[in-house]
This record gives C-alpha cells, sequence and structure tokens, in this order.
C-alpha cells in the first residue's frame, strides 16, 4: 500500500482542487445574459476536468496490483537516488501549494494578477529559471488569457477586488 501513497494522495489533491475550481466557477457565473459563456465557465470545466482526472488516478493506483511499469523499473536498476523522488515530490506538492493559493487569491487579486503571480512562482522558483524568464512569462500569459477571454470570446474575467476598486 505505501507504493500506492503518493498516487493515492496526488488524487486527491486533484480532486480537491478540482472542487475548489469547480465551486470558485459557480460563484463568479458559469453562463451569463443570454446563455453567452460567464466569467465562471472556465474555472467550472478546469474543475470539474481536475475532479475527473483525480478520480481516474485514485482508480488506477487502487487497481493496480504491484506491477511495475518497465520504464519505472529500468529508472530503478539504474541506481536512482531516493533524493531525486523526494525533489519530485517536493516540486509537485509546491505547485499544487501554488495552484490553491492562486484560486484562494482570486477573489482578492483578479483572476489575471492571480494567475500571474502562479505562472512567475512556478518559473522562478519552482523552476528555478530566474526572475526576468520569470517576468517575461508572467506577463506574456497574462497578455494571451486577456486577447483570447476578454478580446477574442468576450469572456469576462474575474476582477477581484482590486479589479472593481479601479
Amino acid at each position: 500500500m505505501r507504493e500506492k501513497a503518493p498516487d493515492l494522495i496526488g488524487s486527491a489533491l486533484l480532486v480537491a482542487l478540482g472542487v475548489a475550481f469547480a465551486i470558485g466557477g459557480i460563484g463568479y457565473g458559469v453562463f451569463g445574459e443570454g446563455s453567452r459563456i460567464g466569467p465562471g465557465f472556465m474555472p467550472f470545466v478546469a474543475g470539474v476536468l481536475l475532479v475527473v482526472f483525480g478520480v481516474i488516478i485514485g482508480v488506477e493506483a487502487v487497481l493496480h496490483r504491484g506491477r511495475v511499469p518497465s520504464r519505472t523499473l529500468q529508472y530503478m536498476q539504474e541506481g536512482s537516488a531516493e533524493g531525486d523522488e523526494e525533489e519530485s515530490g517536493r516540486t509537485v506538492a509546491v505547485a499544487f501549494g501554488l495552484m490553491l493559493v492562486t484560486v484562494l487569491l482570486i477573489p482578492v487579486l483578479g483572476f489575471l494578477l492571480s494567475f500571474g503571480l502562479l505562472i512567475l512562482a512556478l518559473v522562478t522558483f519552482v523552476e528555478r529559471e530566474g526572475w526576468l524568464r520569470g517576468i517575461l512569462l508572467s506577463v506574456s500569459a497574462i497578455a494571451v488569457t486577456w486577447l483570447t477571454f476578454v478580446v477574442l470570446l468576450e469572456i469576462p474575467l474575474p476582477p477581484g477586488i482590486l479589479g472593481e476598486l479601479f
């Protein structure tokens, strides 16, 4: 059962994050006037998909009968360091934590700023790519997201308290 723990924990985290996204999406309105897609549509869909994928991963982990995939077996035979596994686990935990913080910040900072900060944190601190690259990718992601949803699809994104103040 111990070898299944990481998959089960990951599955539970995906489901919890998906539920948070879906609830947040419902709060922003999944559909707007005239049955147009509302600002909560994408978070809702993303949340539902995270729940589905989380459940699939959990079911796969439970049904897994101790078989070791050949790629994993090869990796183990090559003498992988346990530290690499721990580092990978920490990276995943940090990424999930950052996503949860992002979801919690959306009502305050708005979607675009929260999303931009997520990208900045992932690139700069998790991937260790440096501040300049983090800022460039963050600003680019905000611009593409704004152009796609607000300009092209005319879907308003949650502004947050700060956005409503300005």
